[in-house]
């Protein structure tokens, strides 16, 4: 059989408050056994001391250390007064009829066992034993002249005080630890601390019962809230959404969860909208190699240098797309692959800026070029990735910029980081466009973009790049009216 979790949370934190409901019984009665026989032997030594200083108060009244030593007073006729005015072993007056109590007048007692005569004192091995039944008194040779047996060598070990006359010691008393006695003041206080240390527990227990089910339940529900939220996600219904009300670890589960979902749900919407661009980017120039094709087939068009151009030209059209497309699902995929090398920078910008240097001439655009102060620039870049790049930029700037009009290349060098932006002259891009340039397949204009040639890649493959390289890239708005590109890419960039 299986435990579900809501079985397992109730048992953990019923088991958990059983051990400790036991544990602090277990403790509860071992300190008041304990404590109890520390009150018992307290008690006792307190009576021996009161008893002992009776003694010696009635030595020292009737002659003290010599009337001792003449044999007028004895220690034994000494302890049968005392007992005779109402001092016994337990320290507590005598209630035998017509005994006086010390300190005061007798108090009154309803008649019963307490009231009849005692016993006489039994006597055993011929030493007299008083009723001071755990009373020892020995003389001050240590010989036993009044009370019970000592216990046995090896028994409890027992409380003494000297019994002291004149400044001499002339006896020992002793008593013999108490022990509470069947049925006794002391087992019934004992035993019915121990019920209510019982009964404490089973209520302690119940009420853990009853938390432990309420903990599990409602952790349980929540959990299984969950359990169905992503089953719904995994199965495709990205629109789920699970409780995450509170500040808890299960809470902030709930939100990632949620989180998840909306990620999902965007990454499924961008998948959408990508099959449905690639089909559209794909199906232009293959529409219009269908149709030069079929003009030349049916003889509408003569096939001269200039069709052939044409097709040509639109054949790489088409691959420059497919090739971005591969690209940028290599790049989501893994890491697209790149081959870094030593180089110099301010030679590859110039190489590339100059390549492009005719195009923008002729298209009545100004290039101007700022490579810094520094003749070379080492760095570890894939060169071919960050001809690219630039290519890309260039080729941007070269369709979308207005003639006549102006790009400006920067190279500066910032410690260990490389500072390259592209920048144009008017048409500008709306504030809302610039976070999302990046994006693939996104356009600003459309209509202007496809005529132009563009198939919404090229910013998307830039930024590819960038990140391979460990860098940065940013759109914002130039100080010559149009567009800013600024790349923040580091010195050196080892293969991974």
């Amino acid at each position: 059989m299986t435990l579900k979790l809501f079985h397992k949370l109730f048992l953990l934190v019923a088991v958990t408050a059983l051990i400790a409901a036991l544990a602090m019984a277990t403790t509860m009665a071992w300190n008041l056994n304990r404590g109890f026989g520390d009150y018992l032997e307290a008690r006792d030594a307190e009576i021996l001391e009161s008893y002992t200083q009776l003694v010696s108060q009635k030595l020292s009244e009737r002659g003290g250390l010599a009337a001792l030593e003449s044999g007028t007073v004895s220690l034994l006729g000494v302890q049968e007064e005392l007992i005779s005015e109402g001092f016994i072993a337990e320290g507590a007056p005598d209630f035998r009829p017509g005994a006086r109590f010390p300190g005061g007048p007798r108090p009154r007692f309803p008649r019963g066992r307490l009231d009849q005569p005692p016993p006489p004192p039994p006597t055993g091995a011929g030493i007299p034993v008083s009723r001071a039944p755990r009373i020892l008194i020995f003389d001050k040779n240590d010989v036993q002249i009044a009370g019970p047996p000592p216990p046995p060598e090896g028994g409890p070990q027992m409380a003494e005080r000297a019994i002291i006359v004149d400044g001499e010691r002339v006896g020992t008393t002793k008593i013999i630890p108490h022990a509470p006695a069947p049925g006794g003041v002391a087992t019934r206080f004992l035993r019915n601390q121990y019920i209510s240390a019982a009964l404490l527990v089973g209520g302690l227990m119940i009420f853990a019962a009853l938390a432990a089910w309420g903990f599990a339940r409602a952790g349980t529900r929540r959990l299984a809230g969950m359990e169905t939220a992503t089953k719904e996600i995994a199965n495709g219904n990205f629109a789920v959404r699970t409780n995450a009300a509170g500040a808890d670890e299960i809470s902030s589960m709930g939100q990632n969860i949620n989180q998840m979902a909306e990620s999902l749900a965007r990454a499924d919407e961008a998948r959408r909208g990508w099959l449905a661009e690639i089909g559209h980017e794909l199906r232009t120039p293959l529409t219009v190699l269908s149709g030069e094709l079929e003009a030349l087939k049916d003889g509408i068009r003569p096939l001269d240098q200039k069709a052939v151009s044409s097709l040509l030209e639109e054949t790489d059209r088409l691959g420059d797309l497919i090739e971005d497309l591969h690209f940028m699902a290599v790049s989501d995929l893994t890491d697209a692959p790149h081959r870094f090398a030593s180089d110099d920078a301010v030679r590859l910008v110039h190489d590339v800026t100059e390549r492009f240097r005719p195009l923008l001439t002729k298209a009545g655009l100004e290039l101007e070029v700022d490579l810094g102060d520094d003749s070379t620039l080492a760095v570890v870049w894939d060169s071919k990735r960050i001809e690219q790049l630039l290519g890309n930029l260039l080729t941007n700037a070269l369709r979308y910029t207005d003639t006549p009009g102006t790009v400006q290349v920067l190279l500066r060098n910032q410690k260990d980081r490389v500072i390259l932006s592209v920048e144009d002259s008017a048409p500008g891009v709306p504030d809302y466009a610039l976070p999302r340039l990046f994006e693939p397949l996104f356009r600003v204009d459309e209509a202007r973009d496809r005529s132009s040639g563009g198939s919404g890649l090229g910013l998307a493959v830039c930024k590819a790049i960038v990140e391979a390289h460990g860098g940065r890239i940013s759109a914002n708005i130039s100080g010559l009216g149009g567009l800013s590109i600024e790349l923040n890419l580091p010195q050196e960039r080892h293969q991974p």
